[in-house]
Parts: C-alpha cells; structure tokens; sequence
C-alpha cells in the first residue's frame, strides 16, 4: 500500500456534514467505522505519539467508541453519525502526528494477498495486536485510559488491555464482519508469507512493541485461531 499526496490535493476546507453519511451501505458504514476506531487506538500508543497526537487520538475514541454501536443500529442516527464523522476527522489528524503501528502492518497483505476490504482485515487484527502491545506496562496504561473513556473500568485495572480488546472484538460482531482470518478465506500456509510482507510495511517502525517476521507471524496465528493462540512471545 503506497500513499501519495502533493499540496495540491489538499483541501483548504472539510465540510463534516452527517447528513451526506446517512445513504451509506451498512457494510461500508461498518469497514470505515472499525477503521476509524484502529487509527484512534493505534495512533494512542505508537512510538511517535505525543501530547498533540494523544489529544487528538483519545477525543476520537471518546465519539467514536459509544458512537458505533448506536450507528449500526440505526443508520439515520444523525446524532452518531456526526460523532464518528467528527471522530474519524480526528483520529485523521493524530495519525497526521503520530502514524500507525503494526495493526494496519498486518492488514495490508491480507488486503494485497486476498483482495480483504481493509477494514475487515483492520478488524480481524486490532484485538490481538492490543493484546500484544498491552504487555507493556507503559503501554498497557495507555489502553486503560480507553478502557476507562469506554467505561469498561479504571484505567489501571489489570484486566483494562483485555477489556479494551474485547470492546474491539464485540465492535467487529456487532458489524457482522469476520472475527477470525479462517473465517475471513485466509489460507494457513500464506501465513508466513504475509508475515513476511507485514514486516517489510512502513507502520510496523512505529509500533510500541518492536516487531518482525516472528513476531507478525504469531500475531497472524491468534487471528487464526483466536481461542488456541495468544500473543505473547517476546521479539526485540
């Protein structure tokens, strides 16, 4: 996946208006929403986050996080839909100041290998790489600060990282998108491949927790079978 963009291209206005969004396909509503909702929590915690970018990241979650449900349900709703329109214009600009991680690493192979809509792939991952990066004590306090914006519990609750995780993981089921890559037609043998391919992406630079191939690869396998793996293995 390779970003282009020149001055030109940039708007000098953003006219947010909720009532263009209310004629989108559940399904597209739902991609772009999990997507949103993984720039908001990923920017949170990268290794290049900052005052300016976590301001932007935790508002984003704070709209989008109670917002997505309530759209899903109800797709006139213009209330939740000005929140994840507002939400996802601010977790726009925390990537702007901090960039991504190793979700969106792992989501473009599957998007490059299989044709996958990138927010399916975003959604297969994102509960499994908070999982992983939450073993960091500094980052772990980071998550449960959602987990707290999210009322799931206090922030430094020991269980806040799995929490958050499973608030993602009911985000994707309540989408109706696929919760595990054999469910989504991913093969177990391109499982090194994309491994491999992951690593090479330019966000996996800007996760918390260093990751490579290994590492990827094992992230991969909790995807594929989410109730036999967890992620765990340390790689520096």
């Amino acid at each position: 996946k390779m970003a282009c963009g020149d001055k030109k291209a940039a708007a000098k206005v953003a006219i947010l208006d909720p009532e263009l969004t209310v004629t989108m396909p559940t399904f597209v509503t739902a991609v772009t929403g999990i997507d949103a909702i993984s720039h908001a929590v990923e920017s949170h915690v990268t290794t290049r986050r900052n005052a300016v970018s976590q301001l932007f990241s935790r508002q984003a979650w704070q709209l989008l996080a109670p917002a997505f449900p309530n759209v899903l349900k109800d797709s006139q709703n213009l209330s939740a839909r000005g929140a994840m329109l507002v939400g996802a214009h601010l977790a726009g600009s925390a990537i702007e100041n901090s960039m991504l991680g190793a979700t969106h690493s792992l989501a473009n192979p599957l998007s490059a290998t299989y044709e996958m809509v990138h927010g399916v792939a975003i959604g297969l991952l994102l509960p499994h790489v908070i999982r992983f990066n939450g073993q960091v004590p500094e980052i772990a306090v980071l998550y449960g600060l959602l987990a707290e914006d999210a009322n799931l519990c206090e922030a430094r609750d020991p269980e806040a990282v799995g929490r958050l995780a499973d608030l993602v993981t009911s985000f994707v089921v309540d989408a109706s998108l696929p919760t595990c890559l054999r469910e989504a037609g991913v093969q177990e043998a391109d499982l090194p491949m994309l491994a491999q391919g992951a690593s090479e992406q330019w966000t996996a630079q800007f996760n918390p927790r260093p990751v490579n191939s290994s590492t990827l690869l094992e992230l991969y396998q909790c995807a594929f079978h989410p109730r036999d793996f967890h992620p765990h293995a340390a790689s520096s």
